[in-house]
């Protein structure tokens, strides 16, 4: 089975390639970097981030050894794959009109590797687990042609729906129970009205000009509780498989945000 997963997971990046040059990019120009730090309130330096984090992990328990914390380093060296792979993303955007390669994108990327690393070596990094979360919003509605004309697009590109979290294991972190084992407390960041990756003004390919100032660009804090996958899969098959995508996905659970417009809020169930 090793020896096929280094050929499903060439295949499924190639095919990923291929669907954001696609889904992403639309006109090419001559290589060039553009700054874009302040842009979407840090949240694609997140999902750079996340992104990185993910593919070097599931690298390194395709083809290291995650059971074993105090595995040789060069094991442990996998982990940087999200920061290769996510490279030539990079090199797409500096041939884009509409992008243009960045620093920072790759700063994050080398981040995420570097958590990774210590994620799979130390075990106190390791209760620390990224966590994503995506719902729809209307702000796509307004400008499909930047956050997504489809669900899926949306998600990768619709800022304002996008919640990224850091879910704490407190009893690994203690080494004490203090709260179930099956449960984690969680913090998460996103933002609304994001129109645009500085402001809310932009002129479309016929020259019309859109004027949303008027919408609040806002920064959006959570704090939550979270599902242990990796106790509770452990318990029987089914769990297995039905919490397979809350590895990566924060589970659904009432929430309280801080937004800096609107005060607290209560939410009931967010995701």
């Amino acid at each position: 089975m090793k020896k096929i997963l280094p050929v499903l997971f060439v295949i499924v990046y190639a095919s990923a390639l291929l669907w954001l040059s696609s889904t992403w990019y639309n006109t090419y120009i001559s290589f060039h970097f553009f700054d874009d730090f302040l842009e979407w309130k840090y949240l694609d330096k997140m999902g750079h981030f996340f992104t990185s984090f993910y593919i070097g992990l599931a690298a390194f328990t395709s083809f290291g050894h995650p059971a074993d914390l105090n595995s040789a380093a060069k094991k442990r060296w996998i982990c940087f794959a999200g920061f290769v792979f996510l490279f030539p993303i990079e090199v797409l955007d500096g041939f884009s009109m509409n992008y243009g390669a960045s620093i920072f994108d790759l700063i994050a990327n080398l981040l995420g590797g570097v958590f990774c690393f210590y994620y799979v070596s130390n075990k106190t990094v390791s209760s620390f687990h990224p966590k994503f979360s995506f719902h729809n919003t209307a702000f796509a509605i307004l400008r499909p042609d930047m956050l997504g004309a489809t669900f899926a697009q949306q998600v990768v590109k619709d800022y304002n729906g996008q919640t990224y979290w850091l879910s704490v294991d407190i009893n690994s972190i203690v080494n004490k129970k203090i709260i179930p084992n099956w449960l984690m407390l969680t913090i998460g960041y996103g933002a609304e009205g994001l129109l645009g990756g500085h402001d809310n003004v932009w002129q479309n390919a016929e020259g019309k000009t859109f004027d949303y100032s008027n919408v609040a660009r806002v920064k959006r804090f959570f704090i939550s509780v979270d599902l242990n996958t990796g106790v509770l899969r452990n318990k029987n098959r089914l769990f297995n498989y039905l919490l397979a995508p809350f590895v990566i996905l924060k589970f659904p659970s009432p929430a309280i945000e801080i937004n800096a417009e609107r005060g607290v809020i209560f939410h009931w169930i967010y995701f």
